[in-house]
């Protein structure tokens, strides 16, 4: 009789090494699949849009270096916050670029640069709240969500010519939900399905533009 205790215990144990392994993989999957990719092009991540959105940025420092002829230079520099949820979005968007959006080849045409211009996350309340009220925050202790966690993000693709002109400015927006409880305070899964959300939504937008097409994208450049 003593072995059933350990029943709960190994199927917790499962449960949480199943959902690290979907987090893992979740960053070289999509729900979608192109038939066709753009032509090759040189791909670029605006970190500084990124860090703006996710507000990982600190502040500018100025420092002066000696030059030529001994004159002085200024050189202005930034301080990043370390977040595994811009280090998610860089891997998200260098992967769509990559492998689902531009084909490889070395005779690149023009350029497509992307980044993320608005991330938001909020909580909130659900019938788990008002059970954990109603118990007096013994609900929270049982495992009892006490809210729900929303993500919004809105991704942004460029595409450039070779004169660096802008052709035209795609945006997709996505949203990730899940439970928030004691012992599930992370909100990573559900940025990362924000993410994918936006992806999904910006690539339909860019498969759909005539000015994005093989032959006219060649054409144009």
């Amino acid at each position: 009789m003593k072995k059933t205790y350990y029943i709960p215990a190994i199927l917790f144990f499962l449960i949480c090494t199943t959902t690290l392994l979907f987090a893992q993989k979740s960053v070289y999957t999509f729900p979608f699949e192109n038939s066709y990719r753009l032509p090759p092009m040189e791909t670029f991540v605006n970190m500084n849009e990124i860090s703006a959105s996710y507000q990982t940025m600190g502040n500018l420092y100025t420092t002066e270096i000696m030059g030529l002829d001994d004159e002085s230079v200024e050189q202005i520099s930034s301080m990043y916050i370390s977040d595994i949820k811009v280090t998610d979005a860089f891997r998200f968007l260098k992967f769509y670029m990559e492998e689902q959006l531009v084909a490889p080849g070395e005779d690149t045409q023009g350029s497509v640069e992307m980044s993320i211009i608005y991330y938001h996350e909020k909580n909130r309340a659900n019938i788990g709240t008002a059970l954990n009220i109603l118990t007096l925050g013994i609900g929270t202790l049982l495992g009892i969500p006490f809210a729900t966690s929303i993500t919004d993000v809105e991704v942004e693709a460029t595409f450039f010519n070779d004169a660096n002109s802008v052709i035209v400015i795609h945006r997709g927006i996505g949203r990730g939900k899940k439970l928030i409880g004691l012992y599930s305070l992370s909100t990573r899964l559900p940025h990362q399905r924000a993410v994918k959300n936006a992806l999904d939504d910006l690539n339909t937008k860019i498969m759909a533009d005539p000015k994005l097409g093989r032959e006219e994208l060649k054409a144009s450049l």
